[in-house]
C-alpha cells in the first residue's frame, strides 16, 4: 500500500496522482472495514472456510430460484453440522452437466469449470477441496421453518438484508448472535445461552474449540465485548449481570486473578506501592475484591516493618503514623483511638491484627496480660444479650464461656 501511494505521488499529472491516492485510501478503508466485519464471526462459533467455487445467489433468484430448490435438505434437518450445501443431483435440475461434459451445448452452463475454480480436466476432479468447518453451535433449522421464518432472516447481506446482492456465500450469511435475540429474548423463544451454545460436562458453556476461544468480541450485542482492558472494566460489568458471566465462567476462574497472591502487571503498574494507600483509602472495597486486610495487608505492613508486630529493626526512624501516645491510648478525646477506630475499623486492620486489641480489651480471665478495658459504650449492656444470642463468636474473642453464663448471655 506504502509503494502504491510512493509511485501515484511520482506521476507529473495531479490529477492522476490524486485519484491514485484516493484509490489507495479507499482500498485501505475497504480492508479495515472486512477486518471489523471478520470480527463479527467468531472462529470458535464458525470455523474457517476453503470456498474455491463460483456461485451467484443473486442471479439464481433473478431466475426465480426459491431456496428450498438447492437447500431441501434444511427444511428436515435438526442438528447444526448437518451439510446442507447443493450436490450434483440439485444442480443437474437444471444445469445439464452430463451433456456439457459430453461437450454439447447448453443452457444454462454446466461445464465444471462453471462453478470448480480448481478444477482439472486432465484428471477430472478438484485440486483443492472445499472445506466447511462444523458450526459449533444447537440448531434446528425445521423448527424456524415450520414456525415461517424466512430464509433471509438469517442468512443475508449486511447491506441488502436479502439475499439478493450476494454472489458466493461464505460464513459472512451465516447469523450474528445479534440476530438471534430479535427472537430469543425470552418471550417468543427461549433466550438461555445453552439454548444455541454448546456446553460442557457441568453445564456452562465450552469456550475452548480446536478452531478458537469463544469470547464475546466488538458489537456484542449483551454489551459484554471482552476487548482490550476488559480485565480492568469488567467488575462493574460483572455486578450488574454476575448470571450471564457465570455461564462461562466459574468461580475459580475468578480467583484465579483474584486471590491476591500475585498481582498482575495489567492492573498494577509498576511502584505501584508507592502510590497504593492514595487508592486503598479512596476505594477499599475494590482492593478487598482480590485482597484481605488480616492475611495480607497486615502481614506486608509487618514485612515492611510497618504493622505493630513489624521487627523493630525494620520500623522506620522518620515515620509516625499515630498522634501523641496519652492523647491516642490513654486520655479519652478527639484524638482517641476509639473514635478513629470507629470511623473506619478497616483502616486499622491494615496493620493491627486482632491480637493487638484483645492485648488491652480482653477479660483478665481470658487472656492475663489484658489491662481489661471495655471496648463497649455505654448503654450496651441492654443490647448485648440479644446481640450474643445471635452470634457469639465476637464475644468469645474477649470473654470466657463462663463470663456469658454469668452475664446471662447464655
Amino acid at each position: 500500500m506504502v509503494l502504491y501511494i510512493a509511485a501515484a505521488l511520482t506521476l507529473r499529472s495531479s490529477r492522476a496522482r490524486w485519484f491514485l491516492v484516493a484509490s489507495a485510501l479507499l482500498a485501505l478503508a475497504g480492508s479495515v472495514a472486512l477486518a471489523a466485519t471478520a470480527r463479527e464471526r467468531s472462529d470458535a462459533v464458525y470455523p474457517a472456510q476453503r470456498i474455491p467455487l463460483l456461485f451467484s445467489h443473486d442471479q439464481h433468484l433473478k431466475a426465480d430460484v426459491e431456496c428450498e430448490a438447492c437447500h431441501d435438505a434444511a427444511t428436515k434437518s435438526v442438528r447444526a453440522k448437518d451439510r446442507l450445501l447443493p450436490a450434483h443431483a440439485e444442480c443437474e435440475a437444471c444445469h445439464e452437466i452430463d451433456k456439457a461434459a459430453a461437450g454439447k451445448k447448453v443452457d444454462p452452463p454446466a461445464a465444471c469449470e462453471t462453478c470448480h475454480l480448481n478444477y482439472d480436466a486432465t484428471v477430472r476432479k478438484d485440486v483443492a477441496k472445499a472445506t466447511f468447518g462444523t458450526p459449533n453451535l444447537i440448531f434446528n433449522h425445521q423448527v424456524h421453518i415450520e414456525r415461517k421464518v424466512d430464509c433471509t432472516v438469517c442468512h443475508n447481506s449486511s447491506i441488502s438484508g436479502t439475499m439478493a446482492d450476494v454472489g458466493l456465500a461464505t460464513r459472512y450469511q451465516l447469523p450474528k448472535m445479534e440476530t438471534c435475540l430479535t427472537c430469543h429474548n425470552g418471550s417468543t423463544a427461549p433466550s438461555g445461552c445453552s439454548t444455541c451454545h454448546v456446553t460442557d460436562g457441568v453445564g456452562r458453556l465450552q469456550l475452548s474449540f480446536s478452531s478458537g476461544v469463544l469470547r464475546p468480541m466488538q458489537g456484542d450485542p449483551l454489551g459484554l465485548d471482552h476487548g482490550p482492558r476488559f480485565e480492568l472494566n469488567h467488575g462493574t460489568r460483572a455486578k450488574l449481570d454476575r448470571s450471564t458471566c457465570m455461564e462461562c465462567h466459574a468461580e475459580r476462574y475468578c480467583q484465579n486473578c483474584h486471590n491476591g497472591l500475585q498481582k498482575p502487571l495489567s492492573v498494577h503498574q509498576n511502584d505501584y506501592v508507592t502510590m497504593h494507600p492514595v487508592q486503598a483509602r479512596q476505594d477499599s472495597l475494590a482492593c478487598q475484591a482480590c485482597h484481605r486486610y488480616q492475611s495480607f495487608c497486615a502481614a506486608c505492613h509487618e514485612r515492611s516493618g510497618v504493622g505493630l508486630n513489624a521487627d523493630s529493626t525494620f520500623r522506620p526512624r522518620n515515620l509516625k503514623v499515630h498522634p501523641d501516645y496519652n492523647a491516642w491510648v490513654v486520655n479519652i478525646g478527639p484524638d482517641h483511638h476509639a473514635i478513629a477506630a470507629a470511623r473506619d475499623i478497616k483502616q486499622c486492620m491494615a496493620c493491627h491484627r486482632e491480637e493487638s486489641c484483645t492485648a488491652c480489651h480482653a477479660t483478665v480471665g481470658k487472656l492475663p496480660s489484658s489491662r481489661g478495658t471495655t471496648p463497649h459504650p455505654d448503654g450496651f449492656k441492654a443490647g448485648c444479650k440479644a446481640m450474643a444470642a445471635r452470634n457469639d463468636r465476637a464475644c468469645l474473642k474477649c470473654h470466657l464461656e463462663a463470663d456469658l453464663q454469668s452475664k446471662g448471655c447464655r
